[in-house]
């Protein structure tokens, strides 16, 4: 058998998941500025409501409000259960 290094692949171009997703990526950052639809806040909120309904629902929320260029932004900090819940709120929001 031919050492495939880290990786071992039973097929062609597949890897087990355990090497793409890392079973501590749990924090997602994400920064939410005023458009012509919601403002931050609103979009904030939302995201906030759907992060908490994800899994267990024991999602940390932190936020802050920044300033760049003149312009402020909400910077906010999900912090999931587990790297699952955190994959199931990125899908549902693509």
């Amino acid at each position: 058998m031919k050492d495939t290094g880290d990786y071992e692949s039973v097929a062609c171009n597949c890897v087990e998941v355990g090497t793409l997703i890392r079973e501590d990526d749990t924090l997602l950052t994400l920064d939410f500025c005023d458009n012509d639809q919601m403002s931050a806040r609103e979009q904030f909120a939302r995201m906030e409501k759907d992060a908490r309904s994800v899994g267990s629902g024991n999602c940390q929320i932190k936020s802050e409000v920044l300033e760049e260029g003149g312009t402020p932004y909400i910077r906010a900090m999900f912090d999931f259960d587990c790297t699952a819940e955190k994959l199931i709120f990125q899908l549902k929001h693509k």
